[in-house]
């Protein structure tokens, strides 16, 4: 990009990903107690800054929960806003993200097909790519 190229290579680092969730409880056990996620802060926000930064009318109850590097903030509207499943169809925007979890992965896949959670894999060059399923239909690479 022509804009950044005075930066320092690397410099650069993501900061937070922010979703929208259609129950804030359902999303809350599957980052916290799924996933092992804890809650940094918890706020709301009216409807009047609601509107002015979403273009939303409707207060919102935001989480952020705290990673070893950056932050995934929730956000649960309180009216006027209609959940799309992001990961099928797919559509413009966010596709999937992925997370490093820290522990082996065919066990941490045992664990999600234990509780239900829809697990998706392809091989590519010979190594299996796995992605989960969050409570809205968000996909989620895991990595180990």
């Amino acid at each position: 990009m022509e804009g950044l190229s005075h930066l320092k290579e690397g410099i650069m680092k993501l900061d937070h990903i922010a979703l929208v969730v259609s129950n804030m409880k359902t999303s809350l056990d599957f980052y916290t107690r799924f996933l092992g996620l804890t809650i940094k802060r918890e706020f709301e926000l009216s409807e009047e800054e609601s509107q002015h930064l979403f273009q939303v009318s409707s207060p919102a109850r935001a989480v952020q929960l705290s990673m070893d590097s950056g932050v995934l903030e929730l956000f649960e509207f309180k009216r006027g806003t209609e959940i799309k499943n992001l990961s099928s169809p797919v559509t413009n925007g966010l596709f999937h993200y992925a997370l490093q979890i820290g522990q082996p992965i065919k066990a941490f896949i045992a664990r999600a097909r234990e509780e239900r959670i829809p697990v998706y894999s392809i091989v590519r060059g010979g190594k299996s790519i796995y992605f989960i399923q969050d409570p809205d239909g968000v996909l989620v690479e895991v990595r180990e």
